[in-house]
């Protein structure tokens, strides 16, 4: 949990792992915003051809696991503790090959996107030409709304900011039955390219 809430549980490891695969489908220096439980950094790990990972993460506690878990990383990699609107000005434009995004909303106005609509122009500016950008995405109280609030406020948000293709997918997942914030069969897998 972070500030009392519930914000990642085993249960979501497919999807974490779909999140990875994709931003790491072009290889090189790798983002991830959000470190949670780890399972995005374990799966980011596992890829060969990433030969560098970045990882940024605001909440203190879940800091020092990152910096934990970084000691035993596979790949080179850098943990930043701080929010991403403080740390990425440090980083010129097309500093990464892939960008993962799954942090959690700290106020109320953020809850619904995860301040990911906020990042979106930042994720381009970040990515080198033909970057890949995976990201949490959730919205709605089923598949179908999920899918239709992508098509119809997500995916033209990503072309304005330059993305070149924005393609979804879906990654079924097993929810405990009591899980307070998450009740679907599956989730959105959104995947845009610079």
């Amino acid at each position: 949990t972070i500030l009392g809430q519930p914000v990642m549980e085993s249960w979501e490891r497919p999807y974490m792992s779909a999140m990875a695969e994709a931003a790491c489908s072009a290889g090189g220096r790798i983002l991830e915003v959000g470190f949670g439980l780890g399972i995005s950094a374990a799966a980011i790990d596992s890829f060969p051809d990433v030969v560098e990972h970045v990882i940024f993460e605001a909440n203190e506690q879940v800091c020092g696991q990152a910096g934990l878990w970084s000691d035993g990383a596979a790949r080179p990699t850098t943990v930043y503790q701080g929010f991403w609107q403080d740390l990425v000005d440090d980083f010129p434009a097309g500093s990464f090959d892939g960008i993962l995004f799954d942090c959690f909303p700290l106020t109320a106005a953020d809850y619904r996107d995860g301040e990911v609509v906020e990042f979106f122009p930042v994720a381009h500016r970040l990515l080198r030409s033909g970057g890949i950008f995976a990201f949490y995405f959730d919205c709605g109280s089923s598949w179908a709304e999920a899918e239709r609030g992508f098509l119809a406020d997500t995916l033209p948000m990503l072309e304005k900011v330059g993305f070149s293709s924005v393609r979804f997918s879906d990654v079924f997942v097993s929810p405990r039955k009591d899980c307070p914030y998450f009740w679907k069969d599956r989730f959105l897998l959104p995947v845009a390219t610079k």
